[in-house]
């Protein structure tokens, strides 16, 4: 927890012994509990902001691979080891930490669209932002950068999902996100009418029970005319660049448009 001395509850002397026993630190002119991360306390003790996405950790966003500890500064530019996002006069919230919706006004100016669609898809799949304030953002936003937040839905339950959806949605595919499909179950992304893609992590996809079900339910697609494509966390980020073009070849083929009843074995 981060604390001001007008948010203190007690008197001067208690402040005082809570920091001599270690129960609070002091971090420039905030006090911050043990439970805050040493990235925010050693920011917040430079004068710096977390913001982009260092605030989108904090929040519990899904966060892309990125580099870096991203801040806002004070009128000069910040030291070694930070990644600035700019100046400030007077920090414009109350809480020290970029709220959602203002981390991704810094990070529209710092990540690659997809990126920042990721965050944007994150925070409203959590409530922490509204489709009004997407809808707002991308107003203001670069071409490319709009043109991936119009495609916000909040729906996808992984940054890997949303990522995969917004490219293909970028690519005019049609694509519906976590759904149904008679005799198979929940799907993270159908794109067209018979195209699976699912977004695999370690945590979830890696144990001997589960692998051997996800290839079990592949099978079960291929009988009821689907195909899948299971994509990896490098996939998605480290491997992006060629797993990008392997969807493109499938987009132009149009394979994922003809009608699944045609396949069923």
């Amino acid at each position: 927890m981060i604390y001001t001395r007008s948010d203190w509850q007690g008197t001067a002397r208690e402040l005082s012994a809570a920091v001599a026993k270690g129960e609070v630190e002091r971090a420039g002119r905030y006090y911050v509990t043990p439970d805050t991360s040493p990235e925010v306390r050693d920011a917040l003790a430079e004068g710096l902001r977390p913001t982009c996405v260092m605030a989108a950790r904090e929040h519990g966003l899904w966060v892309p691979p990125a580099s870096g500890l991203h801040v806002y500064g004070r009128r000069r530019p910040v030291g070694p080891g930070w990644v600035g996002h700019g100046w400030h006069g007077s920090w414009p919230e109350e809480a020290a930490v970029a709220s959602p919706r203002l981390l991704l006004e810094h990070a529209v100016a710092c990540l690659a669209p997809l990126d920042v669609g990721i965050l944007a898809d994150s925070a409203l799949h959590q409530g922490l932002i509204s489709a009004e304030d997407v809808a707002a953002l991308a107003c203001s936003a670069p071409r490319g950068v709009a043109r991936v937040l119009a495609r916000v839905s909040g729906l996808a339950e992984s940054g890997t999902e949303s990522k995969v959806r917004l490219f293909l949605q970028l690519h005019n595919v049609t694509v519906t996100p976590q759904v149904e499909i008679p005799g198979l179950g929940r799907v993270d992304n159908l794109a067209g009418r018979r195209w699976i893609l699912e977004s695999d992590s370690r945590a979830h996809h890696t144990g001997e029970d589960t692998y051997a079900k996800d290839r079990t339910r592949d099978l079960h697609a291929l009988e009821l005319g689907y195909f899948t494509t299971r994509l990896t966390h490098w996939m998605t980020f480290g491997g992006w660049g060629r797993a990008s073009q392997t969807l493109l070849r499938v987009i132009r083929s149009g394979r994922h448009l003809e009608d699944p009843a045609r396949y069923a074995l």
